[in-house]
């Protein structure tokens, strides 16, 4: 079986490559046999010349040939149509590489791809002044990982834990239903801790969990959607998608100005059902209502990231809510990963600038340029994300782990590998290109086409 894989468009091609080869082969041996006959009766012919100049004294000269070039109709020419279909005729099977090259060719052929690959990697090494930047790529990760990233954690330590302070409670009168005109000045439903006393079923709604880990609408993905829904109807979704009223009412916490309490179930289907509702049958108020909730959400997730416990990391927190308790204890959470995330970006767009600055386009290639400049950028990455992971693992020390760096790198591995192949690519079709013009250009010498 063969290593080579073949669409149906490729196989055509090689059972047209393979037919030719074997109608030139056919030529090729009646070639040498009229050759061998030709060559019979001419050298019959040239003794019998030799003697009747032998006989007349003559003395015979000899006389240069140049073979014109052969002339090619066109309209002995088959069509790519023509020329598959008789292939297919005559050529039973798969046709593969090994049917139409020699050993010799095919080592040849690797030969010439190996030298093209060495090429480019000469091209495309670190040099120098690249080295250079490599060196200061790397301390500039690792100074984040160690400085930066234990200082920022530190001063979070000492943030606020309440965002919402000075947004009204949320008094609706109605169910599954938030006035647009106080969507934006509401508390967000799902920021709610305190609970219905004259509702026993709904006591322990949030038990086991900090509330941000529990409830849908602290997710920085998922809340897009669940937060939202919540904060059009006034409701609070948990992990598990049991859901929740939320209502304003007078407590012993609050017996003045009262506060949102858990009031009672709620029906998670019609959440979603009023949301649609809302948004395709109220007209413009509807759809005012579903922007404005939008924003809401996305001024409360941007508050949170940044308070003592911030937000849990994406998707985790929904699916597995201790585990996302448990990296919170050690500072693994969406401001942390995010802050790790926005510095390491921001080395690395430093570096490539700078880099770019030391680029002469009298002797560098742009995209080859390019691909030493994010070599610099994966090997930095690499290293400093390493020997990040390999630290926290002797010091058993997880809360240095740098998450977010790890991100990047993990980003850049796909990203940058998948250019420089690319790149590669180009560059060894581009050297394929040129060795096989030089092969038109030889066959163009020798044939030529009438003008009809």
């Amino acid at each position: 079986m063969s290593k080579y894989k073949f669409d149906e468009t490729e196989q055509d091609i090689l059972k047209v490559a393979k037919y030719n080869q074997d109608l030139s082969n056919n030529l090729l041996e009646e070639t040498k046999q009229l050759k061998n006959e030709l060559s019979a009766n001419n050298d019959k012919n040239e003794e019998f010349l030799q003697n009747i100049e032998k006989k007349l004294g003559i003395q015979s000269q000899n006389i240069e040939y140049k073979l014109p070039a052969i002339i090619l109709s066109k309209s002995t020419i088959p069509d790519w149509e023509q020329l598959r279909n008789d292939a297919k005729s005559n050529i039973i099977g798969d046709v593969d590489y090994e049917d139409l090259l020699t050993t010799e060719e095919f080592a040849n052929a690797y030969r010439h791809l190996n030298e093209i690959d060495a090429l480019f990697e000469k091209k495309t090494g670190l040099k120098k002044v690249d080295w250079l930047f490599l060196v200061t790529a790397i301390a500039l990760q690792c100074t984040r990982q160690y400085v930066i990233n234990p200082f920022i954690k530190k001063h979070r330590a000492k943030a606020s834990q309440n965002d919402e302070n000075g947004r009204k409670g949320n008094s609706e009168p109605g169910w599954y239903y938030v006035e647009t005109e106080k969507i934006l000045t509401n508390k967000a439903p799902f920021d709610t801790t305190a609970y219905n006393s004259d509702n026993a079923t709904i006591q322990g709604f949030l038990k086991g969990g900090d509330h941000r880990m529990m409830t849908l609408g602290h997710d920085p993905l998922l809340g897009w959607f669940f937060g939202t829904a919540n904060i059009l109807t006034n409701t609070m979704t948990r992990k598990d998608f049991v859901s929740a009223h939320i209502k304003h009412k007078l407590t012993k916490r609050a017996p003045i100005s009262g506060e949102n309490v858990i009031h009672s179930l709620a029906d998670t289907l019609k959440i979603l059902t009023a949301c649609k509702e809302r948004l395709f049958e109220e007209g413009l108020d509807g759809k005012l209502a579903v922007g404005s909730a939008i924003i809401r959400e996305g001024i409360h997730l941007s508050s949170d990231i940044y308070t003592k416990r911030s937000l849990p990391i994406p998707v985790i927190s929904s699916t597995n809510p201790e585990f996302a308790k448990e990296l919170a204890k050690y500072g693994i959470d969406t401001a942390s990963v995010g802050t790790e995330m926005g510095l390491s970006l921001l080395i690395n767009t430093f570096i490539s600038m700078v880099h770019r600055l030391f680029y002469d386009k009298s002797i560098d290639d742009t995209k080859l340029y390019e691909v030493r400049t994010r070599k610099i950028l994966l090997y930095s990455n690499t290293i400093a994300t390493t020997s990040n992971v390999i630290a926290a693992y002797i010091t058993k020390k997880p809360e240095i782990l740098d998450v977010g760096g790890l991100l990047v790198t993990i980003m850049r591995l796909f990203s940058d590998v998948r250019f420089i192949c690319r790149v590669k690519q180009d560059f060894i079709q581009s050297a394929l290109d040129i060795h096989f013009n030089g092969i038109v250009d030889e066959l163009e010498r020798m044939y030529k086409f009438d003008t009809v």
